[in-house]
């Protein structure tokens, strides 16, 4: 075998690693875009739901 089939060989499993940890980054990525998302959502809904208990507490503390 020559060194060029050598290096061509060993050019051809390094993109097939580079491909595969790309796959992985990708996946990781996503999963991390979805917790952020679900906590966004999460902290959107506790903010709406105390903006909606805001004029409870206005109404509240102006009877007193």
């Amino acid at each position: 075998m020559t060194k060029t089939e050598e290096y061509l060989i060993e050019a051809a499993d390094q993109c097939v690693q580079m491909a595969r940890t790309g796959r992985e980054m990708a996946e990781k990525l996503e999963a991390m875009s979805n917790n952020l998302m679900a906590k966004a959502v999460e902290l959107d809904t506790i903010r709406q739901r105390d903006d909606e208990r805001q004029p409870d507490k206005i109404r509240k503390a102006a009877r007193k």
